[in-house]
């Protein structure tokens, strides 16, 4: 693990202050050595590049960390149930979205009002500092919202308990392979606690009992079995440690119009449909 990942807020800090530091010699320099007009836009726009890192950066890490996925086991699984559980709540249509936009919007205009007013009436440093805030506070509009979405999509807590993964790996080779119909939900990086709860909660809408069973799967189970794992722009899924789950159709209640629901919530994860023997 670096230094940036162990210690993000002292790693901004010590950035922000290191332009800071240039951006002071460089206005000695320039003062002593008559630079010219040419020099004040470098100088401003360091100066404004500092404060975002010294008062905007704990802002943002703050925020960035109050939407991390509980029990993610790495950065890449917490960005991926992040992507599918925004897509699939964008896939139902919820409509606290273009509320959303336009509060982001009106706190953009206002600050940028404020910014504008301090500026004129010559109060500069409160001006640099609310022209920050204007980037900053959308940010963390932005990131609260993620995160009270999560919660409210992610009811049921410490759901992967509920969640049963069959491995094999002889199960590539069974003939039965061919006869399951189920979508497969990509999860190339690996998947852990994290993911299983986002299934859970995804399906559990569709589900007939209290729990889930899933099936694993690599890109070369599929390939043993007959099948071509391929990505959204049909381009094959060639690397075999390429890790899919399968849901069984057979325990979803895809009756009376949720079946087209369903399948565009897959769409949106990037699920696709195991093919049946002979399609």
């Amino acid at each position: 693990m670096s230094f940036a990942e162990k210690h993000p807020y002292l790693f901004w800090q010590l950035i922000g202050w290191g332009i800071l530091l240039v951006d002071f010699v460089f206005t000695v320099i320039a003062i002593f050595n008559d630079f010219g007009e040419w020099s004040y836009p470098i100088i401003v726009f360091t100066f404004i590049g500092a404060l975002f890192a010294i008062i905007g950066s704990p802002c943002c890490l703050y925020a960035k960390r109050a939407t991390r996925v509980p029990q993610a086991r790495s950065p890449e699984e917490d960005r991926a149930v992040r992507s599918k559980l925004t897509a699939v709540a964008m896939a139902r249509k919820t409509p606290q979205a273009a509320l959303l936009g336009a509060l982001v919007v009106a706190a953009v205009v206002v600050l940028a009002g404020v910014t504008y007013v301090l500026g004129v009436r010559g109060y500069v440093l409160l001006g640099f500092v609310m022209m920050v805030a204007m980037v900053v506070v959308p940010f963390v509009i932005l990131t609260k919202y993620q995160d009270a979405q999560r919660r409210r999509f992610m009811k049921v807590a410490h759901a992967a308990q509920f969640v049963d993964v069959q491995s094999d790996p002889w199960l590539g080779y069974r003939s039965d392979v061919r006869q399951l119909h189920a979508p497969l939900v990509p999860v190339p990086t690996g998947y852990g606690t994290a993911t299983l709860d986002f299934l859970y909660n995804w399906l559990r809408v569709y589900m007939m009992t209290d729990r889930l069973s899933l099936v694993q799967y690599s890109a070369n189970d599929l390939r043993n079995a007959g099948f071509v794992a391929v990505d959204g722009e049909g381009a094959p899924l060639d690397a075999p440690e390429d890790l899919f789950l399968a849901i069984p159709e057979h325990q979803l209640d895809l009756s009376d119009g949720k079946r087209e629901q369903f399948e565009k919530e897959c769409r949106a994860v990037g699920a696709f449909w195991l093919p049946r023997a002979g399609e």
